[in-house]
């Protein structure tokens, strides 16, 4: 006898099944797809982080190079005033040089801040004669350092930009 009111258990069993596993599909994927969002957000906060770190690297390079600059800005000036004495000169020079060095050996995965770092490194250089030297040639030599200081703080700027407008 045909009752519509009943239960066909057999095939009720079968749409169980068949929900449960379309569902256990649906989570399967759910759950994958989160792991994908958060895999992305964490390699996207990596970056970030990565990419600050850099930009205050540069900061700090571009900073200890205006430093260099202002001390031989000062002691051209000292010396255009007849001052002859840059031996505390010369020292703030080579103690902003080896904060340079010890930046050098900063972990970084970029070759184009550890170059220029180097290359602030070598134009700070000063004569080891510069004291004993005329007052002239004390005031071009470091005229002529603070020019290398701002044409290298402009390089470093100029990468401070390239990796702002397109982080990694």
């Amino acid at each position: 006898m045909f009752c519509p009111l009943a239960i066909d258990w057999g095939n009720a069993a079968d749409w169980a099944s068949a929900i449960a596993s379309t569902s256990a599909v649906v989570a399967a994927l759910w759950i994958a797809f989160g792991q994908e969002r958060n895999a992305h957000r964490l390699r996207k906060l990596a970056r970030n982080e990565e990419h600050e770190r850099k930009a205050h690297l540069i900061a700090e390079v571009i900073r200890l190079s205006g430093e260099i600059e202002a001390v031989a800005i000062s002691g051209s000036n000292l010396v255009n005033l007849g001052g002859q004495d840059l031996s505390s000169q010369r020292d703030d020079i080579e103690g902003l040089r080896s904060k340079l060095r010890a930046l050098q050996q900063f972990p970084q995965s970029d070759p184009r801040i550890f170059g220029e770092i180097g290359r602030i490194i070598h134009a700070s250089e000063m004569p080891f004669d510069v004291s004993t030297a005329s007052t002239s040639y004390q005031g071009i030599i470091l005229r002529d350092l603070a020019g290398r200081m701002a044409e290298r703080r402009d390089a470093l700027a100029k990468l401070l930009s390239s990796l702002t407008l397109h982080p990694e």
